[in-house]
């Protein structure tokens, strides 16, 4: 949580995005950010929620892996207030998941009654206009059933209590959806500073460890014009201090020079972040990147090993990612420098390697370095193809999925090994934060 700092990040974009659709059709609807709540005690949160959902009758609730519990909890007390209140549960655990958590669903509390698989923004509106006619006519919601079926990307159990999935996709066109409902955000206790825009949609790389091109079918980037009318619009709401924009920004040349060049000819001085990969970029592009307002870049470097790299189908030169630091830091832009341990294909000796890497890097007091733990989220290679990397899940507690917590082993790496590697990259971690290694 970050309440208790001066950034403080407004919630997923994906529920701004199907607030301000079904907005657009005239569907009352309001959020609930339980981060506004963070510092009460759960007692008094569960108070809040109850509060909050008595006017409401449907309910979306969207949760990471390790956070899903939450989103039960949430669900529970949805249900206890008044049993036929609609739970519709989105995000990346549910779309991969769908099956295993509706019959468990089915056979134990029967607190989700649809998923949207994937992307929402059809799916959620479709959904929700049955859902609201079935409301207002009294009518039972089985009423509705063939309709239902017919809707791409949406799970639940019948009324024979089979599972009902239409797995045809409905690939969204970013152009074509409207700003983010910023303006719908809570402010009961804390004002938004951080905003998050999402530049686009699809990766073309294939990390083991991430599922964003399983969730997303295609790579699809937004047009310049369409980020610069969210860019004013978050702007005009007075409260933000800082933009980061998802995923990475230079995936094309072209598109990354207009990207920066947008920020100097329309004179935008709001500081911001993005994503990128930094094995690519050059002097030119990181004074461009400067000149654009740019105060901080997130890059993803994992590993200095080679091999281990490969195996992971991240395929970045460390020697040219090292170069890509060196330009952006010639012209002090913060970089947050991202690391996993554990990764298949991890040594001992990878893990050494990898730390030497990271003394050897033109970073300073300014600059962070993130140790993350290999983490098989559903969806990504290491959960699809566990068996043929190797890897034994050992910790099947989905709230732990957090990058914090040890999750498997691998043939180099038992859960002693990793226990011990993983104190030493903390280490590092949390003493780069009050000193340059370089300087050691």
């Amino acid at each position: 949580s970050e309440v208790n700092s001066k950034f403080f990040r407004e919630p997923n974009s994906g529920l701004l995005y199907l607030v301000a659709i079904l907005e657009l059709n005239e569907i009352p609807i309001e959020i609930l950010d339980l981060e506004q709540y963070r510092s009460l005690s759960d007692i008094d949160l569960t108070e809040i929620v109850k509060e909050k959902i008595k006017d409401y009758n449907i309910f979306g609730i969207t949760s990471l892996t390790n956070t899903f519990h939450i989103a039960l909890d949430i669900a529970k007390i949805i249900k206890k207030r008044k049993r036929n209140n609609f739970v519709i549960m989105g995000g990346p655990h549910v779309s991969f998941l769908y099956r295993e958590i509706l019959e468990h669903d089915k056979n134990t509390e029967n607190l989700i009654d649809f998923i949207c698989i994937g992307e929402a923004e059809n799916s959620f509106l479709k959904l929700s206009k049955l859902l609201i006619s079935s409301v207002l006519n009294q009518k039972n919601i089985i009423a509705f059933e063939s309709q239902m079926k017919s809707i791409s990307g949406l799970a639940f159990n019948d009324s024979n209590e089979d599972l009902s999935v239409n797995l045809s996709h409905d690939e969204i066109n970013l152009e074509n959806l409207p700003l983010p409902a910023r303006y719908k955000l809570p402010q009961d206790n804390y004002y938004y500073t951080v905003a998050n825009v999402i530049v686009n949609r699809g990766c073309p790389n294939q990390c083991s460890f991430c599922t964003r091109q399983k969730m997303f079918k295609t790579t699809r980037i937004r047009s310049i014009e369409s980020i610069l009318a969210e860019i004013r619009d978050i702007i005009s709401l007075q409260t933000y201090n800082h933009i980061n924009f998802y995923d990475n920004i230079n995936i094309h040349k072209k598109y990354f020079r207009n990207f920066c060049e947008m920020f100097i000819e329309n004179d935008i001085k709001i500081p911001w972040g993005c994503e990128i990969r930094v094995d690519t970029i050059t002097p030119e592009e990181s004074k461009l990147l400067k000149e654009a307002g740019c105060r901080l870049i997130a890059t993803g470097i994992e590993s200095a090993n080679k091999s281990v790299l490969k195996q992971n189908f991240k395929y970045q030169d460390p020697e040219r990612v090292r170069t890509g630091i060196i330009n952006i830091k010639k012209q002090n832009i913060t970089i947050q420098a991202y690391f996993v341990l554990g990764l298949p294909g991890e040594s001992e000796n990878s893990v050494i390697e990898t730390i030497e890497y990271i003394k050897c890097l033109p970073l300073n007091d300014n600059d962070e370095i993130n140790y993350f733990m290999a983490t098989p989220y559903p969806g990504s290679r290491l959960w699809d193809d566990r068996e043929k990397y190797g890897i034994k899940i050992i910790e099947k507690n989905f709230n732990k999925y957090d990058c914090e917590h040890i999750i498997f082993e691998t043939g180099e790496l038992n859960k002693e090994k990793l226990i011990k590697l993983h104190s030493i990259v903390k280490k590092i971690e949390k003493e780069y934060k009050k000193c340059n290694l370089n300087k050691e």
